[in-house]
């Protein structure tokens, strides 16, 4: 990828917001043949990184496992709308996985199974569960759900961080589901729970401040210069919308 196409890729505000829009808006391209070819390119450069972001890509196909020792996939700005069943078994040496600007609705439970996975980019997909598989995901460091209609976990949950979102997804898959029902006072109550749980309000914002932390530094093995300028990119992206936010509040 060429700096101009990685300056477009990472720009800020509104318009990567427009950006991806137009683009997921656009025809459908041929998933294979795509996949195909950044698979080729990937394999003739021995690159731990495939990238096929914003091809308009809807299905990911058997190409992908042409290189079943990837660590950083870039799915980016694409119409999936959902994941195959095995892609976490399929993959697992998987660090990164940047999912942003897409239409998936769910993740598989075979992310529970994998054991490497430290970055996990899902803002702006209609995903309004999290599997409490995600819980035994004990190698992620860093969640993105900016702009995700998450209804589950509920958003004092997602509020307090990485850590109480998969622990809170541990106790829901092990039976020990907190109540979610209002008190008086407006805060939410997590005693032991009812056969069900109460429907709870849709998350809108996260705050990033846990993926900007280590789980998010230089100080990790990159494949290349490209990759960590990439980072780079996307780093300072998150970090000004997320000041903006907060100035705006």
């Amino acid at each position: 990828m060429d700096d101009s196409n990685s300056e477009e890729l990472y720009c800020s505000g509104d318009n990567l917001g427009d950006q991806h829009l137009n683009q997921r808006n656009s025809p459908v391209s041929d998933s294979s043949g795509e996949i195909r070819k950044a698979a080729e390119e990937s394999l003739l450069s021995s690159s731990s990184a495939l990238d096929v972001s914003r091809k308009h890509i809807k299905h990911l196909t058997e190409e992908m496992y042409r290189l079943p020792n990837i660590k950083y996939l870039h799915l980016e700005g694409n119409v999936i709308s959902m994941l195959p069943e095995d892609l976490f078994q399929k993959l697992p040496h998987l660090v990164w996985l940047d999912l942003r600007y897409n239409k998936i609705k769910a993740l598989p439970p075979g992310i529970g199974f994998h054991r490497k996975l430290k970055t996990l980019l899902l803002e702006r997909n209609p995903i309004k569960e999290l599997p409490a598989e995600l819980g035994h995901l004990t190698s992620l460091t860093a969640l993105n759900l900016r702009h995700c209609p998450l209804e589950f976990p509920p958003k004092e949950v997602i509020q307090k961080g990485l850590k109480s979102i998969l622990s809170f997804l541990r106790d829901s898959g092990n039976g020990n589901l907190p109540c979610m029902e209002p008190t008086t006072s407006g805060m939410w109550d997590y005693s032991p729970l009812p056969s069900v749980p109460a429907e709870t309000p849709a998350v809108v914002e996260l705050s990033l401040s846990e993926l900007l932390q280590s789980s998010l530094d230089l100080s990790q093995e990159w494949p290349s210069e490209e990759e960590k300028r990439r980072f780079q990119k996307l780093r300072s992206e998150i970090t000004g919308k997320e000041k903006g936010e907060l100035l705006a509040d």
